[in-house]
């Protein structure tokens, strides 16, 4: 186990750098949060290059949510996978993955995007989850 660590966070290093490979090597926890993400609530998306769910969640779901009570409640933001901005974020496996953020701390997330319907039952689900309430 220690082993395979150890190789997760020396190619780390090699992959994405020193950040990177102590992100990997001692947690999430140990990436210190941006500051301008630190005291913010938001929806983040993150996504791979190419991602065709991403590109769907683009002409389905995209606009209705950035113009909805919950999309003003937390805005989208978008982030790469592997950005040295999210590297306090816990390891993410598929693309997209959505993470609310309330005061900068991961509270919910969801991953995936399988249609707008189902979307928006994630969102009521990381809202509910979140204890955040919106007026809509």
């Amino acid at each position: 186990m220690a082993v395979r660590l150890l190789c997760s966070a020396l190619a780390g290093l090699l992959a994405g750098g020193l950040f990177a490979g102590l992100t990997l090597l001692l947690g999430p926890a140990a990436a210190q949060i941006p500051p301008d993400l630190a005291k913010i609530t938001a929806l983040v998306m993150i996504e791979d290059r190419g991602c065709p769910y991403c590109v769907r969640f683009d002409a389905e779901a995209r606009e209705s949510y950035v113009n909805s009570p919950e999309g003003k409640l937390a805005p989208l933001l978008r982030y790469r996978r592997g950005d040295p901005a999210i590297a306090f974020l816990a390891r993410v496996v598929y693309s997209p993955t959505f993470v609310l953020l309330v005061d900068g701390q991961e509270v919910a997330r969801s991953t995936g995007y399988m249609g707008a319907e189902l979307f928006w039952m994630e969102i009521a689900r990381l809202m509910q989850a979140s204890g955040l309430k919106t007026n809509g």
